[in-house]
């Protein structure tokens, strides 16, 4: 790698350790080098060293750093003298936020970092969450921003990744008593994550992952399966269909993290229909195993609701529906018939491009908790309706089952659970 200046690469090597751990930090310098400068030195006083990155745009910011603004312009695909007189401020950070992501892999990949931080208002954070999201899981991110609070959501900035937002309370001008604890809080944070990171030895683990999809409404079954799973030598990772939970999964299918998937509770095809709080941040839910041919079992758990905000906030047309106050701020409502139908040839025209096994089971007395004989969801003739729906639309080549019990019975669960253990050990 040539991307760091030889100047300061040579003068860290001569007056750091080897091993130290090294902290990639990213801030525009032309706005923001006093915060950066003393966050930089604040680690290095913690035992890190730091590499620092500079995305500003406006000019030059008189501080050398070890990757330049040029640099990372150029990474973008553009110059710092075409993005400055194209006067486009969208397309100039556009630029430099590519530019930040293709530099930032290169150079965790190269090993020249083991943590990466973060400082900036709405700009900065864009820039920076972005250079994050394209690291791997399990790499300290850490994101001090002035936006990382208040009703505009920071969900588009934290994506699918483990980044850790922290408000700056105060705007990012100047070091003060208030943003040096601040800085202080938040170089001592991402400098023990990289240490523990370091001093720590992860033996690889003798167990099969397989990932697990659950939602609260089935945790009953969840926790099953994932024993049973645990038992018979796999280890069931879980995502909750929140959203971004099924998306993370999917993410890290693509990535060959699983060998198998027990894809227990499809929410977020439901809830994406009926446009609900838990819609999924992209449409590649229920794809991603059968594209890769990796062994699936597939329920259709927790399918038949959406979660809407506060009960006192829907409209006279969603309050006719079946719902649950699941609480202050959060309502179940069971989809529409016709919404039913849609969701299920969703599903169904997924589940046909599987390349690999795929095995689907149906539980005919309740797809979730509140979905059961006596409870505020039950509705038989709906969930019938979704039932001949999927099956009509299902390739005849996908092995059906309908089991005349709940999604939570430990005799479904053991059922569906077998039935994944045999695709994995055929």
């Amino acid at each position: 790698m040539r991307l760091v200046n030889d100047a300061d690469h040579l003068k860290r090597q001569m007056n750091t350790a080897d091993n130290m751990p090294a902290v990639l930090l990213i801030a525009t310098f032309d706005t923001k080098a006093e915060e950066a400068l003393y966050l930089q030195r604040k680690m290095e006083s913690l035992g890190c060293r730091v590499l620092s990155m500079d995305t500003g745009i406006l000019g030059e910011s008189g501080t050398v750093t070890d990757i330049n603004r040029h640099q990372v312009a150029k990474a973008g695909g553009s110059s710092i003298r075409e993005m400055v007189a194209s006067g486009d401020k969208g397309k100039c950070i556009d630029a430099m936020r590519r530019g930040a992501c293709v530099l930032s892999r290169k150079l965790y990949d190269a090993g020249e970092f083991q943590g990466v931080i973060s400082i900036g208002g709405a700009q900065g954070t864009d820039i920076g969450t972005a250079a994050m999201r394209g690291l791997p899981f399990g790499v300290p991110k850490f994101m001090v921003s002035t936006v990382a609070s208040g009703r505009a959501t920071f969900g588009p900035f934290v994506g699918t990744k483990d980044i850790i937002m922290m408000h700056s309370v105060a705007d990012i001008q100047g070091v003060n008593f208030m943003t040096r604890r601040v800085f202080d809080n938040a170089a001592a944070a991402v400098c023990g994550m990289v240490r523990n990171a370091a001093e720590r030895s992860d033996q690889p683990s003798s167990r099969i992952p397989v990932a697990l999809s659950m939602l609260g409404t089935v945790t009953q079954g969840a926790m099953r399966a994932k024993r049973l799973l645990s038992e018979r030598g796999y280890d069931a990772i879980a995502f909750h269909q929140n959203g971004t939970g099924g998306i993370a999964m999917e993410e890290m299918i693509r990535e060959g993290i699983f060998k198998g998937v027990l894809d227990l509770n499809l929410h977020e095809l439901g809830d994406s229909v009926a446009k609900g709080l838990h819609a999924s941040i992209r449409d590649c839910r229920l794809t991603s195993a059968g594209a890769l041919g990796i062994p699936q079992v597939v329920v259709p758990g927790s399918i038949n609701y959406a979660v809407m905000g506060p009960v006192e906030t829907l409209s006279p047309e969603i309050l006719k529906r079946k719902y649950i106050v699941h609480n202050s701020q959060l309502t179940l409502v069971r989809l529409s018939r016709e919404e039913l139908q849609r969701t299920a040839m969703i599903m169904a025209d997924r589940l046909n491009m599987a390349k690999g096994p795929t095995h689907v089971f149906i539980p005919l007395r309740g797809f979730s908790y509140p979905d059961h004989p006596g409870r505020g969801h039950w509705d038989p003739e709906d969930n019938g309706l979704f039932i001949r729906t999927l099956k009509s639309r299902l390739s005849s080549s996908i092995p059906y089952n309908e089991i005349d019990r709940h999604i939570n019975d430990d005799a479904f669960i053991d059922t569906v659970v077998d039935a994944l253990v045999r695709f994995m050990n055929p």
